[in-house]
């Protein structure tokens, strides 16, 4: 008789996550009638900001965001998967991925997890709303249409959030952070992002302080309270007729004058507690629910947001997603990975709280410049 194998998993509390996995989980319990997966599921905030280490030696999988990469390393909470899966499947799925999001759980020549999910930040529209308007593809273009419906354009700043848009602007307008160690981004990008930032939250509606994500995408869908976003994580879900009321378009990052690059990447991998008690089959299940073929036939179908190139690229999905994957396709491809190294994670979550405040004061963009450049050397110097 077979040992029964419960291995217990670690989502986050999205459709996007939680219906995937699910549909995941069922098919690989057929397959392997011995294992059980059991997932519980934490917020997004805390799937962006809680510390790694304080989590994994709980679960034997977990859903985590790339930049927790380095903290890994340092702290052993993960098990490297080029340890446990080939090294032809490793190759297979770096392969088929979408963008940067296999490389992006690459760190030190060991791999920490798996894209199961990609995602990155883009543009949402409800076209109807526009009075036949075409959707903003620069910023000075989104400007005039955040004057022309005031309180009807948003971007989500919560304090995560808010750190988030800063980088994609920074990086949009030629200058990635944390390229140099001397400083976060070029001053004179820096201050044209947090400029736009504040103009933006001072045109959009007060509570997107408080917004995620699914916060201002669900509003831009449920009803004629938004018209635009420019820019939030994409979230496949509020451009699906089956999901929400009135779905939204989907579309590439707004153009600082070089295309839609830049755009921050986010995404969720399949990751293997380092204190998992059956390591093997964790990332037996990880490397199935990240393959082609799952992704191309469960993930998306389940209205999850896979992260292989086949899934994105196969036009039954991209139909049934209201156009989101090929709306969106040449900002993935092009964009800018955070940094994984230990630091990062307290740097974004500090610096989202300083970013939050900043903006809540009406902080001159200068001011708000020089405490990040502050806090990014006192990171780096904390996490040495």
């Amino acid at each position: 008789m077979l040992e029964r194998i419960c291995l217990r998993g670690l989502g986050w509390d999205h459709d996007r996550c939680t219906a995937p996995l699910r549909a995941c989980t069922e098919a690989w319990e057929r397959l392997r009638p011995e294992v059980e997966i059991v997932w519980e599921n934490r917020s997004l905030m805390a799937f962006g900001d809680e510390p790694l280490e304080e989590v994994a030696d709980r679960y034997d999988l977990l859903m985590i965001d790339y930049p927790f990469c380095g903290t890994a390393e340092a702290t052993g909470a993960l098990a490297p998967l080029d340890d446990l899966l080939a090294t032809d499947q490793l190759a297979a799925l770096a392969g088929d991925a979408v963008g940067p999001s296999h490389v992006s759980y690459a760190y030190h020549g060991r791999q920490w997890g798996l894209a199961t999910d990609a995602a990155c930040q883009v543009a949402a529209v409800r076209d109807e709303l526009l009075d036949g308007a075409p959707a903003p593809a620069t910023w000075d273009e989104v400007r005039d249409l955040a004057r022309r419906h005031r309180g009807r354009v948003a971007v989500p700043l919560a304090p995560t959030q808010a750190m988030c848009a800063f980088l994609t602007l920074c990086a949009n307008g030629g200058s990635p952070a944390a390229e140099d160690p001397d400083r976060l981004v070029d001053q004179a990008v820096g201050l044209a992002a947090l400029q736009l930032l504040s103009e933006l939250f001072r045109l959009g509606p007060p509570s997107a302080l408080e917004w995620q994500p699914p916060d201002v995408l669900g509003r831009l869908t449920a009803g004629d309270e938004l018209v635009y976003v420019p820019l939030a994580f994409g979230f496949v879900t509020y451009a699906r007729a089956d999901r929400v009321p009135r779905p939204c378009r989907f579309l590439d990052v707004p153009s600082a004058g070089s295309g839609p690059v830049g755009s921050i990447l986010g995404g969720a991998g399949l990751a293997v507690a380092s204190a998992s008690a059956h390591p093997q089959e964790a990332a037996n299940f990880a490397a199935y629910a990240s393959g082609a073929e799952a992704q191309r036939t469960l993930v998306g179908p389940a209205g999850g947001q896979p992260g292989s190139r086949a899934a994105w690229n196969d036009p039954e999905l991209d139909r049934a997603a209201g156009g989101f994957f090929s709306g969106t396709a040449t900002t993935i491809e092009q964009a800018w990975v955070r940094p994984r190294e230990r630091w990062w994670p307290a740097f974004q979550l500090e610096g989202g709280g300083l970013l939050h405040r900043g903006l809540v004061a009406a902080d001159p963009p200068r001011t708000t410049l020089e405490s990040l450049n502050s806090l990014y050397q006192d990171c780096m110097r904390r996490h040495a």
